[in-house]
């Protein structure tokens, strides 16, 4: 199932990090307001105090201040304003976990949207850690308007080199919680195991690792035209494959629930994915540490 491909070198792709014209990339759309859902126009108006008839220019104001430090395709739809984690299967068990002291960990964290869904629905926030291998996490305070009240840390680090960051040393073993979203398609085959064993190196012995990702209905190496760069797409099979091949490298044990969903599925416009390959859909995963 490996890829012929060796390990990316890099981090994080290059196109994440081009100074073209905002207009050239199939994924930046002029208007993000159909990702303004319910939920998120509550917890704005709740919990960031945002007017409902501001929020409109609040997001877009925000949306251009992230695409600045990069030119994410999550950034550019508009796709960060859905939450995430409350659409996890495990969500009940995640709030039950950290209301009574449970640690979580947020890789590739981007504004701090998920972890402000956890507060806003009673986490305790000095227990959530974010981690991005570039900051917007002051944008992420302008977002929702709570510097000073939103106690999370933040580390900036890459999380393919964390053995070199010193405050990412001192998280090792003591993870309940890991979310993982929009992260790992990024790499190929070899590339997502590499990241899923530094993962293993935080998780507790009873840890969960969920989020979602890039798939597509036939598990297998592509490059899009778009992107230029080689990323395994899984479907639900070669995913558990995956985690048993990381669990067999790492003396750990886990066990692997994945779903493969449409667009439509995540409320999400077939139209803005087109630049993507035929048969991309989205993976949503709970993996459960046994061992």
């Amino acid at each position: 199932m490996s890829s012929p491909q060796q390990t990316p070198a890099y981090s994080e792709p290059v196109y994440a990090k081009s100074v073209r014209d905002k207009m050239e990339y199939p994924w930046y759309l002029q208007s993000i307001d159909k990702h303004l859902l319910p939920e998120t126009q509550q917890l704005l108006e709740t919990y960031s105090k945002v007017p409902r008839d501001q929020q409109s220019k609040h997001v877009h104001e925000i949306r251009d201040q992230a695409w600045a430090i990069r030119s994410y395709p999550c950034t550019g739809l508009g796709v960060w304003l859905v939450p995430f984690i409350s659409l996890s299967p495990a969500y009940p068990t995640i709030l039950e976990r950290l209301r009574s002291g449970a640690t979580f960990m947020d890789v590739g964290c981007f504004l701090g949207g998920d972890m402000r869904r956890l507060v806003f629905d009673g986490a305790p926030s000095a227990s959530l850690y974010g981690i991005d291998i570039v900051s917007h996490w002051n944008v992420g305070y302008a977002m929702y308007r709570d510097r000073g009240r939103f106690d999370a840390h933040f580390i900036q680090a890459d999380i393919l080199s964390s053995g070199e960051n010193p405050a990412l040393q001192k998280l090792k073993d003591g993870i309940d919680i890991i979310s993982i979203s929009a992260v790992m398609h990024q790499w190929n085959w070899k590339g997502q195991v590499e990241a899923a064993k530094k993962l293993v190196a935080f998780a507790r012995s009873d840890a969960l690792v969920v989020g979602h990702q890039i798939g597509n209905v036939e598990a297998k190496e592509v490059v899009n035209p778009t992107l230029q760069v080689p990323q395994w797409r899984h479907d639900p099979v070669s995913f558990e494959k995956m985690w048993d091949q990381v669990g067999a490298e790492t003396g750990s044990m886990w066990e692997t629930q994945a779903w493969s969903h449409s667009w439509e599925d995540m409320g999400w416009d077939p139209a803005d994915q087109a630049w993507l390959e035929p048969g991309a859909k989205v993976l949503s995963f709970v993996v459960s540490r046994i061992h």
